[in-house]
């Protein structure tokens, strides 16, 4: 009798708290639905969506040297990579790149094993299909959908001991087919030579930038010396002067002549 009476009190016990919490939540905190789909929640930086490819913004080429480390990481095996050696370049040229996210279990592994940021899981969470089968998504839909998360590839510094990874939280930029730099480059492209140089377009030259310099001296200006006599002073004969006879002057020589 006294466990049933027990018994009875902590049922009424947890169903009044469950009211309890229930009555708060509707009338004392704001409606926090989002009407989907006319809605879309914002999702944070580190959501899980879909394994995508990233491309490299310079020159066109995917990131991917089809290495094989994601799909010896993925415990499923939910990624197919088919691939090729370039009789030129000597590079693995993918194939095909596959991922069934009917199966996927988003568990990151593959982002984590790749060693050259190839890799990035998306944001983008409306991937149902009415066939499982056709969640087979191929190397150019991901590659397009990788498109907003891919930069100009450049060897970022390393990451500090302790510090959190870089594919932890990825960067949105918004990147399309447009922002490819190289003339040539196009989605999709194989890897290319090493030592290749792209032709960047019109809008990505940096313009050449001429460095004014400065004025050059203007030659100094040679002053004419000129000679100057010096003045005349009372009792003094200038150099270029004969000197005047002696004891008198013309008149009183002609009249000394007449004397006589």
């Amino acid at each position: 009798m006294t466990n049933m009476i027990g018994e009875a009190w902590r049922a009424g016990k947890s169903f009044v708290t469950g009211l309890n919490i229930t009555f708060k939540e509707m009338v004392f905190r704001p409606a926090i639905t989002v009407f989907y789909p006319d809605e879309l929640d914002t999702v944070p930086a580190w959501f899980r969506g879909i394994p995508l490819l990233k491309t490299d913004l310079l020159t066109g080429e995917y990131n991917c040297t089809s290495c094989g480390l994601c799909v010896e990481a993925c415990p499923v095996n939910v990624i197919t990579l088919e691939w090729h050696q370039d009789p030129i370049t000597k590079k693995k040229v993918a194939d095909r790149y596959a991922i069934d996210m009917s199966r996927c279990m988003l568990c990151n592994y593959c982002i984590e094993a790749c060693p050259f940021d190839a890799l990035v899981m998306g944001m983008d969470y409306e991937l149902c299909k009415v066939d499982p089968e056709n969640m087979v998504y191929e190397m150019e839909y991901l590659l397009r959908l990788g498109l907003k998360y891919s930069s100009v590839a450049q060897p970022g510094p390393k990451a500090k001991k302790g510090a959190l990874p870089p594919w932890v939280f990825h960067e949105l930029t918004g990147a399309t087919e447009e922002d490819i730099q190289d003339e040539a480059g196009f989605l999709g492209r194989a890897p290319q030579a090493k030592g290749y140089t792209p032709v960047l377009k019109a809008q990505y030259r940096k313009e050449e930038t001429v460095v004014d310099q400065p004025p050059a001296p203007a030659p100094a200006k040679v002053e004419a010396k000129v000679a100057v006599a010096p003045a005349a002073t009372p009792g003094m004969v200038p150099p270029d002067q004969p000197p005047a006879n002696p004891g008198g002057t013309e008149s009183g020589n002609k009249d000394g002549e007449e004397a006589e």
